[in-house]
């Protein structure tokens, strides 16, 4: 081949890089892909979050496959590197993979960020935040199908006979010696405790166990929560010797704080990010997920150009573009998370708004005695469990028997007879609000129908604390921050 031949066969190559965007050792092919835009509020496509534990990854495709997803994007960043150099070349903590490496071997693969499933928090860790109160972007899509983004901050705590510490993180290991890590199912896998952790297992709302020895595995429906060895944050300063027993009742509880008022917790999914495009402004220039000014979803890989609002994925070797079995960017490296959207087969229509109720857990006290109701904020009134406060007030002068008749659909509420007790009171926890619709039973009190509002909840029936007080005559009140229940005393409106 002569000079000029060689010379002309590299410039048509050279150029055909330039044209189709071919850059030589990239993660991802050639091809520009078009963006998928979707209305979600139609009801015909249904968004997923898609992983497989956090210390687990996969192809985006693979992902989208078992989830019977036609399109879908990779998520947000994560620990993908395996050794010292390329951890601080890429700017990350090293110190991570230092203390965890030889505990679940490297990569670690643990994600960064917020990321919520189906309005549930399943990990919770800043970029070297070492508080939990993450401070990036969140971007998701609500259950009205609206795409959602804004820079927030995350709190997570741990309840324990009522009184709340500050967890750190939630399914994302912490080297520090000082930390506090909350651990669910949806990390994936059993938990390693490092020399001078202990774990605080619970199970069935009660604390079953404190071991300092792992690996721990998560209960069923339970949690974990680990201190590290120089960890003195609950209640002021106290470790967990020193203020936790086994068979106290304790949950969690966390909350976004947005800046425009957002609900992240009635969302399909949310994942976290460093970089956005807000009312047009901001952006970069990879995977994204955003809104059109028409309100519908877009995902792509790009700068974003069509929407007003996007968050921005994460990039380099992660960026994986996947439509109808096939790539049209990638495959990249496996990934931790990512995004997916399923087709219904519906026809289009508009998606119905889910009421949903406010989580808020209360602590009142009765004659004395300090009692945690498990309530939910509807209207902004008080909501709770008819059970709950019929077990409650058992033995009191305002004591109650609850039946339920289900032929009829009617509840029969007899005053001053005991309570018999269905083991379902207190367990079921107002841990993270929840759909709601009104009670469509008939009600009863020593046998007359009375008009008493109710919502039912997840199966059960919650009813306003000061209706119930009025129609059984026990007194309720508030006063320097506390709420009272006083069986002995007639109900008086306040």
């Amino acid at each position: 081949m002569t000079g000029k031949i060689i010379l002309k066969t590299v410039g048509i190559w050279v150029l055909t890089f330039l044209i189709l965007g071919f850059v030589p050792g990239a993660a991802y092919n050639a091809c520009a892909a078009a963006n998928t835009i979707m209305d979600v509020k139609s009801g015909q496509y249904i968004p997923v979050l898609m992983y497989n534990g956090m210390t687990e990854v996969a192809s985006v495709g693979a992902y989208a496959q078992a989830k019977g997803a036609f399109a879908a994007i990779n998520g947000t960043y994560f620990d993908a590197y395996s050794t010292e150099d390329q951890v601080i070349a890429k700017g990350g903590d090293v110190n991570i993979l230092r203390t965890f490496g030889s505990l679940y071997g490297a990569p670690l693969n643990f994600p960064s960020g917020v990321l919520i499933d189906n309005g549930k928090l399943i990990h919770g860790a800043g970029y070297g935040s070492a508080t939990g109160q993450w401070g990036g972007y969140l971007g998701g899509i609500t259950k009205q199908g609206t795409f959602i983004v804004d820079q927030v901050s995350l709190k997570i705590e741990f309840v324990v006979d009522g009184c709340p510490s500050t967890v750190w993180r939630v399914n994302h290991p912490s080297y520090e010696r000082d930390s506090v890590v909350l651990y669910d199912e949806a990390f994936g896998r059993d938990v390693q405790l490092r020399p001078g952790d202990k774990a605080v297992i619970v199970e069935g709302g009660i604390i079953k166990d404190i071991v300092s020895r792992g690996p721990v595995k998560v209960p069923s429906g339970g949690f974990i929560v680990v201190a590290s060895a120089s960890a003195r944050v609950f209640y002021g300063n106290q470790s967990i010797d020193e203020i936790f027993s086994i068979g106290q009742p304790a949950y969690w509880t966390w909350d976004i704080y947005s800046q425009k008022g957002y609900d992240f917790k009635d969302v399909y999914l949310a994942v976290g990010s460093d970089a956005a495009k807000i009312n047009g402004s901001g952006g970069a220039n990879r995977t994204y997920i955003g809104e059109t000014p028409d309100g519908k979803i877009s995902i792509g890989v790009g700068n974003a150009s069509e929407c007003v609002n996007a968050l921005f994925l994460d990039g380099g070797g992660s960026i994986a573009y996947y439509k109808d079995g096939k790539y049209l960017n990638g495959p990249g490296r496996n990934v931790s998370n990512a995004i997916g959207f399923i087709r219904t087969g519906q026809k289009e229509t508009s998606v119905i708004p889910v009421q949903m109720a406010q989580a808020n857990p209360f602590t009142v006290d009765i004659s004395g005695t300090k009692t945690q109701f498990q309530a939910f904020l509807i209207n902004n009134n008080n909501y709770v469990m008819l059970r709950d406060l019929a077990y409650y007030l058992n033995g009191s002068p305002a004591q109650f028997e609850v039946t339920y008749d289900a032929a009829k659909k009617a509840i029969s509420i007899y005053s001053q007879k005991p309570y018999t007790a269905q083991c379902t009171e207190g367990n079921v926890k107002a841990d993270k609000n929840k759909p709601y619709t009104e009670t469509a039973v008939k009600i009863y009190i020593d046998g007359k129908e009375v008009n008493l509002k109710g919502y039912n909840i997840e199966g059960y029936n919650y009813f306003k604390l000061r209706d119930l007080a009025a129609a059984l005559n026990f007194d309720v009140d508030y006063r320097d921050g506390q709420i009272y229940i006083e069986p002995e005393n007639p109900y008086t409106a306040d």
